[in-house]
């Protein structure tokens, strides 16, 4: 597929939509200088192009449990299996990687149990997999929703906050008419309160009254992702590392202070910490570890891994060149959390 040549409007399109996932093109407008027609074109044209898209995943009380997992293959056989995982409503991001292992999957299930079946008689019955080491997710330190590519001013980001509040509710969760706006939200997270109420069976005003809930609940975040083709980070590395279990409070408000660094999750496994970062060449692995260790001096970097292909990102699944071309839902069908 031929992929149209991208300017700064777009990746400022991106970077507003990464703050306001569901903004309307009216409102947008104003704060980027342009009309909404122009907006809504560029957007329908990156979208339909598979290089910029919006989600949605359950977070809060709602979030499922996730483990990282490594994996190591039989020679040659890497890319078939991240095919055939790329499938599986479990395995929400599959990546190929160098290094110590051959590939990295986030697996998602409702429960530990659940999750602990798919790594013990799933991932490890795979044709081609020869051995697995998983790390259960304890929390996110920073999620990779927060990423920005720095497109906006102040001023802009400003205007694109929302004014309502959320209010975390620690008991919540879905319900199955909930988990069916979700699983049509990862189909496209900028889908029309009209479009969901035929996926779910209600009326737009009952669903824009769920999807309101589920918000400010903060059962649910919406994120938007592209391929390389927008961002001018065309390298993603992963770093495996550990701290002190006293330094890994400081970790959540530091990180998210170094240019780079996508996501950080604590996890229970051989390391503590793993960091997903976008770069702009390979060069600059060492140059954020260094950058790394000077915010967080207790950091230490044991292992780290350039990700050789992204087969699927939080149940998209991307071509070669990282557009995507389908979904996956992240939320088996009938499974109340």
């Amino acid at each position: 597929m031929q992929s149209s040549a991208f300017d700064e409007l777009d990746i400022a399109i991106v970077d507003a939509v990464r703050s306001a996932p569901r903004v309307s093109w009216r409102n947008l407008a104003p704060v980027l200088g342009v009309d909404a027609a122009t907006v809504g074109r560029r957007w329908s044209r990156m979208h339909s192009e598979g290089v910029a898209w919006v989600t949605v995943h359950p977070a809060g009380s709602a979030t499922p449990s996730c483990a990282l997992v490594e994996i190591t293959c039989t020679p040659g056989r890497s890319s078939k299996v991240a095919d055939v995982l790329a499938a599986d409503v479990e395995a929400a991001t599959v990546k190929l990687t160098s290094g110590a292992r051959d590939m990295m999957v986030l697996a998602q299930a409702p429960s530990l149990d659940t999750l602990s079946d798919y790594l013990l008689n799933r991932l490890e019955c795979v044709p081609g997999v020869t051995n697995i080491r998983s790390h259960i997710v304890t929390r996110s330190a920073l999620e990779a929703s927060r990423w920005r590519e720095g497109a906006l001013n102040p001023e802009q980001r400003q205007r694109l906050r929302t004014g309502s509040k959320s209010r975390p509710d620690q008991a919540g969760a879905l319900q199955e008419t909930d988990q069916k706006i979700i699983r049509a939200l990862n189909i496209d997270g900028r889908m029309s309160f009209e479009r969901i109420a035929e996926h779910v069976g209600l009326s737009p005003v009952a669903v824009r009254r769920r999807l309101t809930r589920l918000e400010e609940a903060g059962l649910i975040v919406f994120r938007c992702d592209t391929s390389r083709h927008i961002s001018g980070y065309t390298i993603a590395a992963v770093y495996f590392g550990s701290l002190d279990v006293h330094d890994l409070e400081e970790v959540e408000g530091q990180i998210r202070t170094v240019p780079g660094v996508r996501a950080c999750t604590l996890v229970a496994g051989p390391h503590n910490v793993i960091i997903d970062a976008w770069l702009r060449s390979a060069a600059e692995t060492h140059d954020l570890e260094r950058r790394m260790r000077q915010v967080l001096p207790a950091l230490r970097i044991q292992d780290r891994s350039v990700v050789l292909r992204t087969v699927k990102l939080l149940g998209r699944v991307l071509d070669a060149e990282g557009r995507s071309v389908r979904s996956v839902p992240l939320l088996p069908e009938n499974c109340v959390t």
